[in-house]
């Protein structure tokens, strides 16, 4: 990120620079790297039971903020349910959710937890007179505040503590305790380009 960022910065000053603006970018290329690093676990916080994996929230939190959001997103439009409907709403909703459960091992994706959920509450609200246009633009506003709502649901998954000091991985044992770490890296060039579109130019950084 810090790269990109950086690429960023030098290709905007060679931009607003007359001189500059016509000439390559400096860069560096790397074609393919690899990198083999070693790494000893020193410490490891302990998961707390009821955390899902890597930090996703469960699928019973998600349930209880989706309702809220839909909740408040039926008020604001003004849609107001009969206690039928409402009772017809939270039985489908209680079935899709059912369908949506995974092992508590696998993570929750909230995004198709927001669509599925969102996509059932719309389907179901037909019965309230909801004409089809209507439907599809509160079933993606309704999506799109139970996925943002889902992401502040987000905890730190656990960390670990870890070696990677040449002397301290030497001093840790022998190589069974030691974890290697393999990345492979390429970095492409950038470069300036002018774009027409409908009559008017735009700038743009695109990959060389």
């Amino acid at each position: 990120m810090q790269a990109d960022i950086e690429a960023v910065r030098v290709a905007e000053l060679y931009s607003s620079h007359p001189l500059l603006r016509n000439m390559p970018i400096p860069h560096f290329r790397l074609p393919t790297v690899e990198l083999d690093v070693p790494v000893a676990v020193k410490n490891m916080e302990e998961p707390q039971s009821e955390t899902a994996p890597r930090g996703t929230p469960s699928l019973t939190e998600t349930r209880v903020v989706f309702d809220k959001v839909l909740a408040k997103t039926l008020s604001e439009e003004r849609i107001s349910l009969k206690p039928e409907q409402t009772k017809t709403l939270k039985h489908a909703l209680d079935r899709k959710t059912v369908s949506l459960t995974q092992p508590a091992e696998v993570a929750v994706d909230v995004n198709r937890v927001a669509k599925e959920l969102s996509s059932t509450a719309s389907k179901t609200l037909v019965s309230s007179g909801l004409d089809a246009e209507t439907q599809s633009k509160l079933e993606q506003k309704i999506s799109e505040l139970a996925r943002i709502e889902f992401l502040k649901l987000r905890k730190p998954p656990t960390r670990l503590q870890v070696l990677v000091n040449t002397s301290e991985i030497r001093e840790a044992g022998p190589a069974e305790v030691i974890t290697r770490i393999h990345l492979k890296i390429t970095e492409e060039a950038f470069e300036w380009t002018c774009i027409e579109s409908d009559g008017k130019k735009e700038d743009r950084l695109i990959i060389e």
